[in-house]
């Protein structure tokens, strides 16, 4: 979670008046659309800090659709996107089983866009997809302008995005849209762009893809049906009035829902700031972790509410039951972020000696562990094993870096890790020399959160 650290205030004063060097994972061209969005008179749709794929969420508003395109059947980069960035660790393998093929190709411009496949729960949208430039792909192409219809009817969805580059002029990805907005009150959603348009189980979309988040422009329309038919008869319901006052003002839990995809908490609480909000920790019954991928909220000024949807890892087959616990970023505490000689912001850390011939641990206090338990030193590559405990397999599984004397970095960020059950992972970054000296840090979680562990609670799987 420490990448989401970027997003909110960090962002918002630099992202029109510098250019960020964010991780590679995070080198979004974020312009206009985080300063845009408060400005809503009466009601602001917001994006809150995701954790898929240490990847950037941001919300757009579209609206216009385009026509509809005369498209190539193209011949994908990879036979399924969706399993090439699932192999990567990058997003879950519920994508690959639930997805369903399109390949629809346009140009314009020099780049090809190729929509691949499609996955949805009717909460997400996920759709994977190629972008092939003429030109070097520098930064990840994101869609950030995109309009929207359904059944011919405009519409706006909150959005965000993660992938790969496969070569210097191909890159794959998948951006997925918050498609649902039912946990809004119905006098809400007539602010949202094209006003309270009802998403039936099967809907034809119309995509229209004007610009990339790596500035590329151009005109690449798509058609396309969408059907909730394969996981129809798999998605669970859970009103609940759960109260978390103490936390935040008049914070409620209203529902939580399980689909074959995701698992969806929503909340109400008094109107504030992204700030303001909580977060949730999820571990089930057998002590496994259920990472956030995201989330988005909706204030309303006329009602002085605000409200919030967390999209987390769907639970297991053999899940039984599933706890929240509840936290708070530590207010101010961002505020004391440096920049780096290469620009990037570091919060407080702690950091202690690799050992590269035994174990290492990094304490993050009563929240937990990070044990490295062996380096392995090859040719090519060098593995860092590494398990951790307590809250950090839910908390911040992929918070390490390792650094070496001259200040070079290696993230060990979910795309460089593999997850072997058990709390137990396995890193492969560059090859580290045996005749040098490493740190090994993590952002200070102890510092950043709040955990409320007296507010936990706990929703069986019926």
């Amino acid at each position: 979670m420490n990448n989401d650290l970027l997003i909110d205030d960090i962002l918002k004063e630099k992202a029109n008046g510098e250019a960020l060097k964010l991780p590679e994972d995070l080198n979004l061209k974020i312009k206009q659309t985080i300063e845009d969005l408060p400005k809503r008179k009466k009601n602001r749709r917001l994006a809150k800090r995701t954790a898929v794929a240490a990847a950037v969420t941001l919300v757009a508003f579209t609206g216009l659709s385009a026509a509809f395109p005369a498209y190539a059947r193209n011949i994908p980069v990879v036979n399924s996107v969706f399993q090439f960035l699932s192999d990567k660790n990058i997003i879950d393998k519920e994508y690959v089983k639930y997805s369903s093929d399109l390949n629809l190709s346009k140009t314009s411009n020099g780049t090809t866009v190729t929509i691949n496949s499609i996955a949805y729960d009717g909460i997400d949208l996920s759709i994977a997809y190629t972008v092939e430039s003429e030109k070097e792909i520098k930064n990840s192409p994101h869609m950030l302008d995109k309009e929207f219809k359904i059944n011919g009817k405009v519409t706006s969805f909150s959005s965000g995005g993660t992938g790969k580059l496969i070569n210097k002029n191909t890159y794959v990805g998948v951006d997925s849209f918050n498609v649902s907005n039912d946990y809004l009150p119905k006098e809400q959603r007539k602010y949202i762009l094209g006003g309270d348009v009802v998403i039936p189980d099967n809907f034809t979309m119309d995509l229209n893809i004007k610009g990339f988040s790596d500035g590329s422009k151009g005109q690449w329309e798509f058609k396309f049906k969408v059907s909730l038919d394969q996981i129809k008869g798999k998605v669970k319901s859970m009103k609940t009035s759960i109260d978390l006052s103490k936390l935040v003002p008049n914070l409620k839990i209203n529902e939580v829902i399980f689909t074959p995809m995701n698992t969806v908490l929503r909340t109400e609480s008094d109107n504030g700031t992204v700030d303001d909000s909580a977060r949730y920790i999820i571990f089930d019954d057998k002590g496994r972790s259920l990472l956030e991928k995201g989330a988005e909220a909706f204030g309303s000024a006329d009602t002085n509410k605000m409200y919030w949807q967390y999209n987390f890892k769907n639970i297991y087959d053999d899940t039984k039951s599933i706890t929240f616990i509840p936290m708070k970023e530590n207010r101010g505490y961002k505020d004391k972020a440096t920049k780096d000689a290469d620009g990037v912001y570091e919060l407080d850390s702690k950091s202690t000696l690799l050992n590269l011939n035994g174990t290492t641990v990094v304490s993050e206090g009563k929240y937990g562990e990070y044990k490295i338990n062996k380096v392995e030193l090859l040719q090519d590559k060098t593995l860092i094993y590494y398990g951790c405990t307590n809250l950090l397999p839910s908390l911040d599984p992929y918070g390490l870096v390792i650094k070496d004397e001259n200040g070079n970095r290696y993230g060990l960020q979910k795309d460089v890790v593999k997850d072997q059950g058990h709390n137990k992972f396995v890193a492969e970054i560059e090859p580290l020399h045996k005749d040098k000296k490493y740190t090994i840090s993590a952002t200070d979680l102890e510092k950043l959160y709040d955990v409320r562990e007296d507010l936990k609670f706990t929703v069986d799987v019926k």
